[in-house]
């Protein structure tokens, strides 16, 4: 499980579960890379990242030393 700094969950805009990918990051709305992260919420939303939101939000992986 990824450990994001803290306000990310404030800022990210998440997708409804029925709409269509956008190609947009949900974090800045800047382009995404051909392969983005992509976190989904167990009712079906998600959420996709460009790398520059990956590489300033995600400050470590819990249970990983």
């Amino acid at each position: 499980m990824f450990k994001f700094r803290e306000g990310f969950w404030q800022k990210v805009a998440w997708g409804r579960p029925d709409s269509p990918q956008r190609p947009l990051c949900s974090m800045c709305h800047g382009a995404l890379p051909e392969v983005p992260l992509m976190l989904w919420a167990e009712d079906g939303r998600a959420i996709q990242l460009c790398d520059t939101c990956t590489d300033e939000w995600i400050v470590g992986v819990a249970g990983s030393s």
